[in-house]
Formats: structure tokens, sequence, C-alpha cells
């Protein structure tokens, strides 16, 4: 009986969160990328100014710019597609 306690049902997935915080968290996730896209635009600058090697040691330990903007985009696309689908169903089937 306790073990169905914290158990979540399949209607979690049905519902929706407040349009208001989906707005704030996709604002903030766009300034995010704003800041991430200038960290990769300062990598690429000078990615051009070093030898292959140079940058391959300049850049050890690092936070790589162009893999993390490219995970918080899928993440963020991800979850905006999985938010309007959940809306989508809900209108047709509630």
């Amino acid at each position: 009986m306790l073990f169905n306690l914290h158990k979540s049902n399949w209607s979690n997935s049905l519902k929706l969160s407040d349009f208001t915080t989906q707005h704030q968290v996709n604002v903030d996730k766009i300034k995010e990328f704003s800041r991430l896209s200038g960290l990769y635009n300062k990598w690429i600058k000078e990615e051009t100014k070093m030898t292959r090697e140079e940058f391959v040691v300049h850049s050890v330990g690092k936070l790589n710019p162009q893999k993390h903007l490219q995970t918080e985009v899928e993440e963020t696309l991800n979850a905006n597609v999985m938010d309007c689908l959940g809306s989508m169903v809900n209108t047709v089937v509630f």
C-alpha cells in the first residue's frame, strides 16, 4: 500500500503547467541563449587567432559554449513541444 504512495499516475503527464510560468521560463531561456551565443562568438574568435594545438590546450577544462547551447536549445524545444501537444490533447479530450 505504501509503495503506491508517491507513484505517478498516468494522468500526471496530461497536466499542464501554468502558461505564465511557462512564458517566464521561455523568456529566461532566451536570455540564456543570448548569453551562450555571445560566448560562442567569443570562442570562435579565439579559435581563429590560435593554431589548432594552441586552441586545444587553451580550451582544456573550459565550458564549450557550442555544446551547451545545443543542449539548452534541444531541452527547451522538447519542453515546448510537449506543452503544445499536451494542450492540444487536453482541448480535444477534455
